[in-house]
């Protein structure tokens, strides 16, 4: 999405690639991207300064370009994208983002809301707003057909779909979502219908995992056999510094694997030999790099 965003711009499309380490090849080349952290990196190179071409290019379209990765990267996340100097009032029935100068009172007689009515759909505690903040405009007194539910601090699809006994795909249906990212202060509207059988489904589906010290999203996404992409979008992370206690969804594992919990003492060589497995089938089929366990972690061992 980025190269050809950046194509549209009008540098010439070259590659995508990973270069790995030599001595790892589970590892990034580049430490950069190899000592990077929780996050997804990406390392784009525009153009190359030696060559005459890219160099012309880059003098005049740089920040062309690089609005392209911005356009790439917000529309990867599910938001709607809007050029810098855009003029975003055309989108008053749903949203407005404050402006130096702006006030509740401004933006209420403005759009023709009442203030009540503007903090309640954003979840505003006082008469405080800042430059750059995302309001929602949308009117509850006007949507009296369906149920309607403002996002908080700390919910996700999942907790709201559990609260109104609805599944996570009819309130994303419900909505128009993109994706499972939530903003705080977001209108939902909640299908009007009894489904009570969709919350045991909801529960039957994922595991509850509590973060425990020293744990990351790339160690419960290996330990858990999911993708940490899969994993942030699922919990509708925002901020991937995890806290500890901190609950998390996790896919239930197929039952008709056979599981064993690691104890202290325990390596992989002497869980292979108690269970009768190798031990390069025991990684594998746990997508272990190493051969690091951990106490309490869960392996498949068939």
């Amino acid at each position: 999405m980025i190269l050809d965003n950046i194509g549209n711009s009008g540098q010439i499309k070259r590659k995508t690639y990973q270069r790995r380490l030599p001595e790892n090849p589970n590892k990034d080349y580049y430490y950069i991207l190899r000592e990077s952290g929780n996050v997804e990196p990406v390392l784009i190179e525009y153009g190359f300064i030696d060559n005459s071409q890219d160099a012309n290019k880059l003098n005049n379209y740089l920040d062309n370009y690089a609005e392209g990765v911005v356009k790439a990267i917000t529309e990867y996340l599910g938001y709607n994208y809007f050029l810098p100097d855009q003029n975003n009032e055309s989108e008053a029935q749903d949203y407005y983002i404050v402006k130096k100068g702006d006030t509740l009172y401004s933006i209420s007689k403005k759009f023709n809301i009442s203030i009540d009515n503007l903090k309640q759909i954003n979840n505003i505690i006082g008469n405080n707003i800042s430059e750059g903040q995302k309001l929602y405009l949308t009117n509850i007194e006007q949507n009296n057909d369906n149920n309607t539910y403002i996002v908080k601090k700390g919910d996700t699809l999942y907790s709201i779909a559990k609260q109104f006994n609805l599944n996570i795909e009819d309130i994303i249906k419900e909505n128009k979502l993109n994706g499972n990212i939530l903003d705080i202060g977001q209108l939902l509207l909640i299908p009007n219908k009894n489904n009570s059988e969709n919350e045991e489904l909801i529960v039957e589906e994922y595991d509850i995992y509590i973060v425990k010290k020293g744990d990351s999203l790339w160690k419960i996404a290996r330990e858990n056999n999911i993708p940490v992409p899969e994993l942030i979008d699922l919990n509708n992370l925002n901020d991937l510094t995890l806290q500890i206690n901190q609950k998390l969804l996790i896919p239930k594992k197929n039952k008709d694997n056979d599981t064993y919990i690691v104890k202290k003492g325990d390596t992989l060589w002497s869980i292979a030999k108690k269970l009768n497995v190798e031990v390069n089938e025991l990684k594998k089929l746990n997508n272990l790099e190493s051969n690091l366990l951990s106490i309490g972690q869960e392996l498949i061992i068939s």
